[in-house]
């Protein structure tokens, strides 16, 4: 028992040396003579100056310290305001591990830090400075008893069982843009932790984003630092209710496309940093977009990307892109050889796309409606921008691609086997090839549209072989009149647009076209011109119907809506109608002069009026000639003067 109270004895003499050692030590140990010395190493080893506040020391649970009021510069030309500040870093090394020549830190917090990035307007980061490597100082000669055998280095066996972070803050203010952007990171707490030198660290964090704060995002996962020059990656990254507004103006460069309201999405990435794979998606449902006038997404339609890939060199090659917006779905694949420079290379593959669901519709009363082709078809007949002129705000994506779609649908038409080369630069989309089958025919074209003006502006030039006409007229007119044969025309436009009214009313071009043995039936032009004409015809001894024919065949031009031909000629076995004149493609207006030449007879009429109401005045010059030529045989002079006034009164003459 005497032993027993001995050995208590003893060891609370111990706890109780070791308790005055913890209490008194600190305030026996003068730190503020190291502050600058540390200061000054540390800002050496920067490149910057640091700044710390007061020191603190302690025994409890190990050796700790404290530095308050932490201040690392900004780098030359970036203000005054610091790096970063942090109001505390506070560390706790084990002991035990120390004696063996271990640095284990077994808590590292760093408290409040706020970080501030800036891109500079000449392309520079304040960070610049600080990812270089700066030169190591020379070795000095050690003393005589520094090196002692057996004696470990002291940093070589640094573990750092747990690093946090608490309530920091880091703004990223981008001066290159006009305007300046900044996005921002709140209530960032990070946690780092290490149980033993092979192991990886574990990583987690979470933060507000964006400059409510009403976004969150989250990282977890694992990074094996075996290799310092490339750390292995086993990290995911959630977004959640993230404002897109300050990331596309980050991230876009002009192109006139707005994103507005919350997106989420998840990323993880695996595998060394310089060739990392990646997988991910975004759900854009409650994310409001709007190109030009041409497309808009509604808040809560659908809309959702996802991705995998890997990290090359300086770029990103998404294998396996799949982009699903208003029930169209895209498959494909995008390749940007350097993030610096956004070009990228892509393919796109969707079995069915609908332009009728995808294009935005005209705004209801926004302009007075005009008819086209008839009065059942009524539709907003929009201009361009008075004077517009296309702007970019300076380099931004450059992109380059094949798009394939089964079924392409619009205004009621379906286009299927679509192949196309799409090129892509600030607002600007080149299809140097356009290929597809389209109402048992043949589709081939090359164009360009401009996206920057309010209003797209398009150039065309098209061939289109043995097109069914009648599905075209009906989803295009809606009239009360149908057209049945074999289409081929060619046509090289510019207009501005995509409804048909903005088409056809800023359409400027012209082209040829070919009708091969149809029938028109219930165009009401044509069935006028026929009443007048065929009692003429009659008389002549000709019965002929002019809504069949043979052959339809002309050249055309297309100015502001208006369409002018010089030869639009209709070919039958008995002869030809020939159409000089003009057609008000907006109002309906006709103003024709055509000649018939059907058998041995020649008739000549004036078509005016519009195509719900034509008037069709008959020319009898040819006629009146004729019966002057007989009556000056029979009755010549004088004689039929009388006769030939009477006639002359008949023609209206």
């Amino acid at each position: 028992m005497r032993v027993l109270r001995w050995v208590g004895i003893g060891l609370g003499g111990i706890l109780l040396l070791a308790v005055l050692a913890a209490l008194l030590l600190p305030a026996l140990v003068n730190l503020e003579r190291y502050r600058a010395i540390l200061a000054n190493r540390a800002g050496k080893a920067l490149g910057r100056e640091v700044t710390l506040g007061a020191l603190r020391v302690s025994l409890w649970g190990g050796i700790g310290a404290e530095a308050k009021g932490i201040q690392i510069a900004q780098a030359a030309g970036f203000g005054s305001q610091p790096f970063l500040a942090a109001d505390a870093l506070q560390v706790r090394v084990q002991l035990l591990p120390l004696l063996r020549g271990q640095v284990k830190v077994s808590k590292a917090v760093l408290e409040r830090p706020r970080i501030r990035l800036t891109h500079a307007r000449d392309g520079r980061w304040s960070v610049d400075d600080l990812l270089k490597p700066h030169p190591a100082p020379p070795p000095t000669k050690p003393a005589p008893d520094a090196a002692r055998p057996g004696k470990a280095p002291l940093l070589g066996g640094l573990l750092l069982s747990e690093v946090a972070v608490k309530g920091g803050e880091i703004t990223l203010q981008d001066e290159a843009r006009a305007p300046g952007i900044t996005l921002t990171l709140t209530d960032l707490d990070l946690s780092l932790r290490q149980r033993a030198v092979s192991d990886p660290l574990e990583i987690r964090s979470r933060a507000r984003i964006g400059p409510a704060g009403a976004g969150r995002i989250e990282t977890t996962g694992r990074i094996a630092v075996g290799d310092p020059e490339s750390p292995i990656l086993d990290v995911t990254v959630t977004l959640r209710d993230v404002d897109v507004g300050p990331w596309q103006t980050f991230l876009m460069h002009g192109g006139g496309t707005k994103f507005t309201g919350p997106f989420s999405g998840e990323l993880r990435l695996t595998g060394p940093v310089a060739q990392a794979a990646f997988t991910g998606g975004l759900n854009l449902n409650p994310v409001a977009i709007q190109a030009g006038e041409a497309f808009r997404k509604a808040a809560g339609e659908e809309a959702s990307l996802s991705f995998e890939g890997r990290r090359e060199d300086q770029g990103l090659n998404l294998s396996k892109v799949i982009l699903t917006l208003k029930e169209t779905t895209v498959n494909g694949s995008l390749r940007v050889p350097d993030l610096k420079t956004p070009r990228v290379t892509f393919t796109a593959t969707s079995p069915k796309v609908d332009l009728d669901r995808l294009l935005a519709k005209p705004v209801p009363n926004s302009a007075p409606k005009k008819a086209w082709l008839g009065t059942p078809l009524a539709h907003a007949a929009v201009p361009s921008r008075p004077g517009g002129k296309a702007s970019t705000a300076g380099p931004g994506l450059t992109a380059q691609g094949q798009v394939s779609i089964g079924d392409l649908r619009y205004q009621g038409l379906t286009w299927t086997a679509v192949q196309a080369e799409v090129r892509y630069q600030d607002g600007l989309v080149q299809l140097p090839e356009v290929r597809a089958n389209f109402l048992n025919g043949k589709v081939t074209a090359k164009g360009e549209v401009d996206l920057r003006p309010r209003t797209p502006r398009i150039s065309l030039t098209s061939r289109f072989d043995n097109l069914a006409t009648e599905p075209l007229v009906q989803a295009l007119i809606h009239g009360p009149w149908t057209l049945r044969s074999a289409l081929s025309f060619d046509s090289s436009l510019n207009f501005v647009g995509f409804s048909l009214p903005e088409i056809l009313g800023s359409a400027a071009g012209g082209g040829s076209v070919l009708l091969k043995e149809g029938r028109l039936i219930g165009y009401k032009p044509l069935d006028r011109l026929s009443e007048v004409i065929a009692p003429i015809l009659v008389s002549q001894g000709s019965r002929v119907r002019l809504n069949e024919f043979e052959q339809v065949s002309g050249r055309y031009t297309l100015d502001k809506g208006v369409l002018r031909t010089r030869d639009l000629t209709l070919t039958k076995t008995e002869g030809s109608v020939t159409a000089a004149g003009s057609l008000g493609l907006l109002d309906s207006s006709l103003d024709f002069d055509v000649v018939a030449k059907l058998g041995r007879t020649t008739v000549e009429a004036k078509v005016t009026g519009t195509t719900s109401q034509p008037i069709v005045v008959p020319k009898l010059g040819r006629l009146q000639r004729k019966i002057e030529t007989e009556l000056d045989k029979v009755l010549p002079g004088e004689q039929g003067k009388g006769l030939k006034d009477l006639f002359k009164g008949l023609f209206g003459r």
